[in-house]
């Protein structure tokens, strides 16, 4: 057998002979490592969420909002700033080259829709007919807005599938007549499951009509809180966006050096926010998870200093027999590695057995993927070398003729 293979063979049986100290090594490692590999799986998972919910945007979708600040998510409460008006639609969409559709848009919080004896309080929005293609929503039963809908400002109103729900358990909501605001409306169409938005909204809350409706009849005011607007080349989006911000300036009468009264949002805004929102919490669940590691690490390599003094009268023997010191030293490294191995990949299991069970109960997203694998090796393999370093040299550098004197 090879010097080496005497080395490993030596040093799983020394564990062997002291299961009880083993065990107690294992346990750092491996709480440092669930640690880690849940929040690696759950930060994985936030981001593919975080991601899926962008796409939901629209990578070829420009959105203008009322207010010069840059929100990028709509807002908790709608801000009712008369800046935006139907008129910069239009103008938007015949004035700008690459610009295949545009949709004016209105919103409310608070409404108040009944069916029968039921009610909820939603969310309304006025659109055109092109929202639903520029938005990527879909229906399951009837038909969207149409052009004649919107010219005639009609009492029509699509539900989102939780406020169908909500209203009709039955699921006979199509064609009946629901009073918005206490005025009639007819059902035209459901929408699917949408879930929520990047900014945390609720898709599935809320009702849309027409926004000719909504201007004129059930929010009576003719401003417009956003225009949504699907871009022909998506490559060429920042440029389209600042010739959008360029004319609404100039419609706006603002003056150079002036702040805008708007704000374009573009995909990668939606991207960038959504990305640090979720971020700022995983890098500090991260850091904690490193301090467990390095803690784990550190917990080893005291158990390991202490099995050396427990061991010397071992190491005198071994080294009598003909061991080297730096057999020795190898030894405790391959113990230490182990040792640490074997409780890495307890604490792999266990973390991403935490992070499916939060993901399954709704907690927190959880991604499976080959990067908590490579980062629980990399942190086994460098608590392995660093815990059993120090234990290592003291223990090849006992003076074998005092070893071998030292009491069992």
């Amino acid at each position: 057998m090879s010097r080496s293979g005497r080395i490993t063979r030596d040093a799983i049986a020394s564990l062997r002979a002291n299961r009880a100290r083993a065990m107690l090594m294992m346990l750092g490692p491996a709480a440092g490592v669930a640690m880690l590999s849940a929040v690696i799986v759950a930060a994985d998972g936030a981001r593919h969420q975080v991601m899926s919910l962008v796409a939901k945007h629209g990578l070829d979708m420009l959105m203008v909002r009322a207010g010069g600040e840059v929100q990028v998510f709509a807002p908790r409460a709608d801000r009712g700033l008369s800046v935006l008006f139907a008129e910069d639609a239009l103008a938007v969409e015949s004035e700008i080259p690459g610009i295949s559709m545009v949709s004016p848009v209105q919103n409310q919080r608070g409404i108040e829709v009944v069916a029968r004896d039921r009610s909820v309080v939603t969310r309304a929005f006025g659109v055109d007919s092109d929202w639903m293609t520029i938005r990527r929503w879909g229906i399951t039963e009837g038909e969207f807005i149409s052009d004649a809908d919107v010219a005639g400002a009609n009492r029509v109103v699509l539900l989102g599938a939780k406020v169908a729900r909500d209203l009709f358990p039955e699921g006979d909501a199509l064609g009946q007549t629901v009073r918005v605001n206490n005025d009639p409306y007819t059902v035209k169409g459901l929408f699917i499951e949408m879930g929520a938005s990047a900014g945390g909204d609720d898709w599935d809350d809320r009702i849309v009509m027409p926004y000719t409706t909504t201007t004129r009849r059930l929010l009576n005011r003719p401003s417009l809180e956003q225009v949504v607007i699907r871009v022909s080349d998506a490559s060429r989006m920042p440029e389209t966006a600042e010739r959008v911000r360029a004319l609404l300036r100039v419609r706006h009468q603002i003056a150079t050096g002036e702040a805008d009264d708007f704000f374009v949002r573009e995909p990668e805004d939606v991207e960038g926010a959504a990305m640090e929102t979720s971020g700022t919490l995983w890098r500090l669940l991260l850091v904690v998870s490193l301090v467990a590691v390095l803690v784990g690490g550190l917990a080893t390599a005291n158990l390991m200093l202490a099995g050396v003094s427990q061991r010397t009268r071992e190491i005198g023997v071994r080294r009598a027999a003909g061991a080297r010191a730096a057999d020795i030293s190898r030894q405790f490294i391959v113990e230490s590695l182990l040792v640490t191995s074997i409780g890495g990949l307890v604490g792999l299991a266990a973390g991403i057995a935490v992070a499916l069970a939060l993901s399954s109960s709704g907690i927190a997203p959880a991604r499976l993927s080959w990067v908590p694998f490579a980062a629980a090796l990399a942190a086994c393999v460098a608590i392995g070398v660093v815990a059993g370093l120090t234990p290592a040299r003291r223990a090849a550098s006992l003076d074998p003729a005092t070893a071998v004197r030292s009491p069992a």
